[in-house]
């Protein structure tokens, strides 16, 4: 998962009062790398303008802060992106979200742009490994981060399997975190939880049996134990197209997903479309939100 959240870097993009902060800003879809709905990260807000959004603050044009990475390949020092981007040489960048082989280990580092294309862009680099089948996000590197108020109580849960497979790691576990939920894996001495025992991850997307997290580690299933704390949640949200794409976004404030509804038979309900098969409209949708957070 390597959805971001987007705040607008001109005037109205952050509203704060006495009790409440608001935010207003769009959302960058990664698609394939959940079935269905997206995991949103409210604790991963940066200000940024999406491919497909104009930049207001720029006077027009599209933006330059997101871009979907599908892709990576790496040769004699260089690497090279696959992405519908806007990118400009020398431009810095940080990767959030990489799932890959080669792109873990671009996780959280800035680079800078060596050449850039409409569909890619090259960096240099010495990381090596597999990168096909990206779904992680490259995002202007001098965005500002707004880290939201306000803590949760710790969540305990108990871990009866790991199992990992393309650098995500499937932790069983009873559990009601949220996506975002900063997570530190305990008593794990065996399998892959050996790998992960004392460390603390960001978990990507849960169910109520199982929730996932970025890592590399390998090996055999084990057991553990885990705690965490959920980032906080906005009391009201909205999501819309702002290109009246004719797809309903919608929020689940109890799982922290977003949803991409379309039509349904008469006097059902709408049905939600899988991540991995979003129609052209999805992906090139602009998808704006408005979330009102309260204050500590």
């Amino acid at each position: 998962m390597a959805n971001q959240i987007l705040v607008d870097n001109f005037p109205g993009g952050r509203s704060s009062e006495s009790a409440a902060e608001t935010f207003r800003g769009s959302v960058a879809l990664c698609g394939s790398a959940v079935s269905t709905g997206e995991p949103l990260n409210w604790a991963n807000l940066v200000s940024g303008v999406g491919y497909n959004e104009i930049n207001r603050l720029g006077g027009g044009g599209h933006g330059s802060g997101c871009a979907l990475v599908t892709a990576l390949s790496a040769s004699a020092g260089t690497v090279t992106a696959t992405a519908n981007n806007n990118f400009q040489v020398g431009q810095l960048l940080t990767f959030v979200g990489m799932t890959t082989t080669l792109g873990l280990l671009l996780n959280g580092v800035t680079v800078q742009v060596a050449t850039a294309s409409s569909s890619s862009f090259t960096f240099l680099s010495s990381a090596t490994g597999s990168g096909s089948s990206e779904t992680g996000l490259a995002v202007n590197a001098n965005a500002q981060i707004f880290p939201l108020e306000g803590a949760n109580a710790a969540l305990a849960a108990t871990i009866t399997a790991f199992s990992a497979s393309g650098g995500i790691v499937t932790v069983t576990a009873t559990n009601s975190y949220l996506p975002g939920a900063q997570v530190t894996i305990t008593s794990a001495s065996s399998g892959i939880g050996a790998s992960l025992n004392g460390k603390t991850y960001s978990v990507l997307q849960s169910t109520g049996s199982a929730f996932t997290i970025t890592s590399s580690a390998t090996g055999a299933t084990g057991t553990g134990t885990a705690s965490g704390i959920n980032p906080p949640q906005p009391y009201s949200v909205q999501f819309w197209s702002e290109l009246a794409s004719g797809y309903i976004y919608q929020y689940s404030r109890t799982t922290g997903v977003l949803y991409v509804l379309t039509g349904a038979a008469a006097q059902s309900p709408l049905t939600a479309l899988s991540a991995g098969t979003y129609p052209s409209g999805v992906l090139a949708d602009l998808i704006r939100y408005e979330a009102t957070f309260q204050k500590a």
